[in-house]
């Protein structure tokens, strides 16, 4: 988290890191939008430069991991909202970009456990 800078947490969920950083496309434009820096069932932390407009909805695709790339599709479609922007950590040159999913379909949901179950790295103990 930047220094100084402290946000209440909403969520629910724990967000999972994931051994890769999967690459975000805006699907209109195939403009790379950043990378995952971790995911839950409710939405993820997209690490790019510039940072994602709060309040804008992305119609986007993520990359899948080849061990993940079932009948062909090598992307997940998701539509996202950003809620929030900051820095990246210090001496970083991305920044962060929270998301919140929109209207996930059984398959997109089960995509993104898929995702945790066989790519998250372990919760570490604070």
């Amino acid at each position: 988290m930047a220094e100084g800078l402290v946000l209440t947490e909403q969520r629910n969920l724990t967000r999972r890191e994931l051994i890769y950083y999967l690459k975000i496309v805006d699907r209109k434009t195939g403009r790379e939008l950043g990378r995952m820096g971790d995911i839950h069932g409710e939405g993820m932390l997209v690490l790019g430069r510039p940072a994602l407009e709060p309040g804008t909805v992305y119609d986007s695709l993520l990359e899948l991991p080849k061990a993940l790339q079932d009948k062909g599709a090598a992307e997940l479609h998701l539509k996202f909202e950003a809620v929030w922007a900051r820095p990246g950590p210090k001496n970083s040159n991305f920044e962060e970009s929270g998301a919140k999913f929109m209207s996930l379909s059984p398959s997109q949901r089960q995509m993104i456990e898929r995702l945790i179950e066989l790519f998250a790295m372990p919760v570490s103990e604070h």
